[in-house]
């Protein structure tokens, strides 16, 4: 309709045209004395005949009206303010896209009546402000309620006459923990290599491995078991896939073209793909946070390139999530996603934090300016108050390690020395997080330290000190004082220690470098010194994973590090080889977690108390699994077995319905006589020679 009241002029021409691009038989001569009859004969077509072209380009509003917000609880002013006004919100919904036109209606008054009109170049951008705005906070009283106008025209549309809704066909959904019914109680992990991404997922027995899934080309990249093990992601170009279930069904599917990082919350809920290229040059958002459940865009940003992964770091119960913004840290909070009370943080020269493991804390580092020093502070979330805070002087970098449990933070300082050739020293700063005032206790290493990690149960840790190919490694124990636990172990092999998740039990290894051999060595470090347990090697090493139980610790030589010998070997926790598996192009290898135990501390103590008394059952299981039958074998004659104990007591039943007969048959009360008898048969014969005596 508007092309063509606005173009007029063009009409009469345009039916001529199409008059005269009919058929020969259709299109009569014409003459300058027969003006009327064509004249006629155009104005008889409809505009579905003339401009059929022009109007299937026409807009329609079932796709406009997808684009149009409306916007509830604006302040309400009259038009002096109106231009203020206005521009404060468009900088507020601008963000989420670029707006095309709006308008705020005025009462007769020429006051707002508290809501306006927004429009976005697409229904996504819409999406993207309702999610965004809608409970912003504009100040106290101004609270924005944002609705598609499409969701008006719904509810106006509603029948006045309730009608009961059809109750749909139950579908049974996959039990996402399945895997945790095993009657074996084994681990399972995933693995991918091979030129098409051969993917399986395996469980671990004690002798051996067995297929739960195996698929070729089940991802395009790599795969991530979620933090609980209920999912497994899978990577592709369109998106992302979620898997789940004893046979591993589809239950999700997030549709975000090339994605190049991808996480999961810790707490399942939510989920993180971050793309380097944007959706479209119209929606440059290119990190997007999911709801895992119902697939469903929650929060998307526009970010550039990255060249590190996690951008978000998540609080251990998923509830917030961070970031550093220039001198700012971000913190959001979950399910709103939207900034911790609408703002910022402004931390200057903030450099990096981490968050507890177990609690809503937050420790991050400012870097020295000028006359001002280097700062670690502890800060709690959702307050942001500080709980703790240290002044340190002459910093070049600082690193933060968190104790699982929450009662310890270690801050290595990388200190510059004035007036001496070796440039840095190191000193540690432990934070005593469960004590009255949080003391602050300093702890000096000579030489220069590689690595420090944390015992997961235990107030004990370990330390790398030296330089590559010439390490010492020292265990402390912190009590009253920070004491070392045994004598430093000197010119180990090693760059890397990782601890069983269950504490006590770690492993010493040189990863990716191939003048430590390989070497790996088993350590107890649950006495007043530690233990070697056993030495070993893997050739190449590139990975070391314990399993969540802390029975099995797998090495791996993958083929991103080297293309000789890829593949993997398992060990116990003691460093006997349970079994190894070469493969070719091998990629990656992850166990899959397990979610936290529900059983109190209580209860836990009294199984490990009682612990004997299931030793034996135990041992048979162990025992069977590692006889020379197959399981295939070992389950046919367990079923032979079922079956004849189902056959057998079906029988004594019929007898006794029998015996109940026989009883009411008799007359008389006999009793009656059982003979015992003893048979004997040849078992075997040993023939032993007599003694000389």
């Amino acid at each position: 309709h508007y092309y063509i009241t606005n173009n007029l002029s063009l009409l009469v021409p345009l039916r001529v045209m199409v008059a005269l691009c009919l058929d020969e038989e259709e299109v009569p001569n014409y003459h300058e004395d027969d003006q009327y009859e064509a004249q006629k004969l155009v104005d008889e077509m409809d505009d579905d005949t003339l401009i059929s072209d022009i109007l299937d380009n026409r807009p329609h509003s079932s796709e406009t009206i997808e684009n149009v917000i409306i916007v509830d609880n604006i302040p309400v002013t009259d038009s002096s303010k109106l231009v203020k006004l206005t521009n404060v919100l468009l900088k507020i919904f601008s963000k989420c896209g670029k707006v095309e036109t709006h308008h705020i209606p005025l009462d007769e008054n020429s006051k707002t009546k508290g809501f306006m009109f927004i429009v976005y170049r697409n229904g996504q951008e819409a999406t993207n402000a309702i999610s965004s705005c809608n409970g912003y906070k504009l100040d106290k009283n101004h609270c924005f309620a944002v609705n598609r106008l499409s969701d008006f025209e719904h509810c106006m549309s509603i029948p006045d006459k309730w009608e009961d809704p059809k109750p749909e066909p139950y579908k049974p959904q996959a039990n996402l923990k399945s895997w945790m019914t095993d009657a074996e109680c084994f681990d399972q992990f995933a693995i991918v290599h091979g030129k098409n991404r051969n993917t399986a997922v395996h469980s671990c027995g004690p002798s051996q491995s067995f297929t739960v899934q195996q698929r070729e080309g089940w991802t395009e990249s790599h795969v991530k078991f979620s933090p609980k093990g209920s999912y497994l992601a899978t990577c592709h170009k369109q998106g992302i896939a979620l898997w789940g279930g004893p046979e591993f069904s589809k239950v999700g599917r997030f549709n975000h073209p090339n994605v190049t990082y991808f996480q999961f919350s810790p707490c399942e809920r939510y989920f993180v793909t971050y793309s380097k290229t944007s959706l479209s040059p119209e929606d440059p958002q290119n990190l997007i946070i999911w709801e895992t459940r119902s697939c469903l865009n929650k929060r998307a940003f526009s970010l550039p390139v990255l060249n590190y992964w996690p951008y978000f770091k998540w609080s251990h119960d998923g509830q917030y999530f961070a970031t550093i913004t220039g001198d700012n840290l971000s913190i959001y909070s979950t399910p709103s996603m939207k900034l911790l009370d609408n703002k910022k943080i402004s931390v200057q020269n903030i450099r990096d934090f981490s968050w507890c493991p177990c609690e809503n804390w937050i420790a991050y580092w400012q870097s020295e300016n000028k006359n001002i020093p280097a700062r670690v502070t502890i800060m709690d979330v959702p307050s942001c108050e500080p709980l703790s805070a240290k002044n340190l002087f002459n910093v070049s970098n600082i690193e933060i390690f968190w104790q699982n449990s929450g009662n310890y933070l270690a801050v290595k300082v990388d200190r510059t020395i004035k007036n001496k050739k070796e440039g840095t020293e190191n000193v540690f700063e432990i934070f005593r997080l469960r004590e009255k005032d949080i003391p602050v206790e300093n702890f000096e290493i000579k030489s220069k330290v590689m690595s420090l990690s944390w015992d997961p149960k235990g107030p004990r840790f370990a330390v790398i000190q030296g330089e590559q190919g010439r390490t010492d490694v020292s265990f402390f124990k912190i009590g009253e004082k920070i004491l070392p636990i045994g004598k430093t172990l000197q010119n180990k092999k090693c760059n890397c220690i990782k601890w069983s998740p269950l504490g006590q039990y770690c492993v010493l290894a040189g990863l990716n470098n191939i003048s430590f051999d390989g070497v790996l060595e088993f350590w107890d470090i649950g006495g007043d010194a530690p233990t070697l347990m056993n030495e070993a090697s893997h050739f190449m090493v590139t990975n070391i994973t314990w399993d969540p139980t802390g029975r099995y610790v797998c090495s791996s030589n993958t083929y991103g590090g080297h293309s000789v010998e890829n593949g993997y070997n398992m060990w116990n926790f003691q460093g006997s080889k349970v079994f190894e598996a070469s493969l070719e192009g091998f990629i990656q290898f992850q166990w899959r977690p397990r979610p936290p135990s529900l059983l109190k501390e209580i209860h836990t103590k009294e199984i490990k108390k009682n612990m004997k008394s299931y030793t034996r059952d135990f041992e048979i299981k162990d025992k069977l699994s590692q006889s020379k039958a197959s399981k295939e074998l070992i389950e046919k004659r367990r079923a032979v077995y079922d079956e004849f104990m189902t056959y057998r007591r079906k029988k004594e039943k019929d007898l006794e319905v029998l015996k109940l007969q026989y009883s009411e048959l008799r007359t008389e009360v006999v009793d009656e006589e059982y003979v015992e008898e003893t048979v004997e048969f040849f078992m075997k014969e040993e023939v032993e020679p007599a003694s000389k005596e």
